[in-house]
C-alpha cells in the first residue's frame, strides 16, 4: 500500500530528527544551565515543532516553518540530506509518472534505493521497499491504491469495537450493511 511505503520513507526521516534532538540533548549539563544552553534549548523546541514540516512538500509549509526549516537545514545538513531523500520517493511514486516505461521506474527506484545508503536511518525502509519492490512497481501499471478499501475496513472496526464486539454473527452484518448502505 502507498501509505504504508511512504510512512517508512519518513519515519527515517524522523529517525534522523530524534537523534538530533539526542545530541543535542546529550550535550546539556545536569546541573545549572549557562546562557549556551538556552541556545541548545530552543533548537530541541525547533526540533520538536518540525514533525509535521518534515513529512509535506515545502510549497505546503507557513512562512515560519519555513523559517525554522532553513534555519535547521543549514545548521543539520543530514536532516537536509534525510528530508531531500524522503521528497525524492515522493516525486518518484507520484500518480503522473505511470507514463513512464516499467524500466525507467525501475531504473530510477533504484538509483534512489542507491542513495540511502547515506543515511542508516533509512535502513528499515530500504529493506521494505527491496522485499515488496515488485508490488511497488505494480502501482505504476494501474496506478491506484486500496485506500477506500482500508477506510471501509478502519469503519468496520471502529463500528465493531464502539459495539463491543459481536455474539450473533447474523445480526452484526445485518446492522453493518444498514450502517454503511
Amino acid at each position: 500500500d502507498k501509505f504504508h511505503v511512504m510512512k517508512y520513507v519518513y519515519d527515517g526521516v524522523q529517525q534522523v530528527r530524534l537523534e538530533i534532538r539526542k545530541e543535542l540533548f546529550s550535550t546539556m549539563p545536569k546541573g545549572k544551565r549557562n546562557p549556551k544552553d538556552e541556545i541548545v534549548l530552543s533548537e530541541l523546541e525547533l526540533l520538536k515543532k518540525t514533525k509535521v514540516p518534515l513529512s509535506r512538500s515545502k510549497d505546503l509549509w507557513s512562512e515560519e516553518q519555513k523559517k525554522i526549516m532553513n534555519y535547521l537545514f543549514e545548521n543539520y545538513p543530514k536532516l537536509k540530506t534525510a528530508y531531500d531523500l524522503a521528497q525524492d520517493f515522493k516525486q518518484w511514486y507520484d500518480r503522473k509518472n505511470y507514463q513512464k516505461g516499467y524500466l525507467q521506474i525501475n531504473k530510477e527506484l533504484h538509483m534512489w534505493l542507491e542513495k540511502l545508503e547515506e543515511v542508516k536511518q533509512f535502513e528499515p525502509a530500504s529493506k521494505m521497499i527491496q522485499k515488496h519492490e515488485n508490488q511497488i512497481l505494480n502501482y505504476f501499471k494501474n496506478p491506484q491504491t486500496n485506500a477506500k478499501a482500508e477506510r471501509l475496513n478502519g469503519k468496520i472496526e471502529r463500528f465493531l469495537s464502539n459495539n463491543y464486539g459481536t455474539r450473533d454473527l447474523d445480526f452484526t452484518l445485518y446492522r453493518i450493511k444498514g450502517y454503511f448502505a
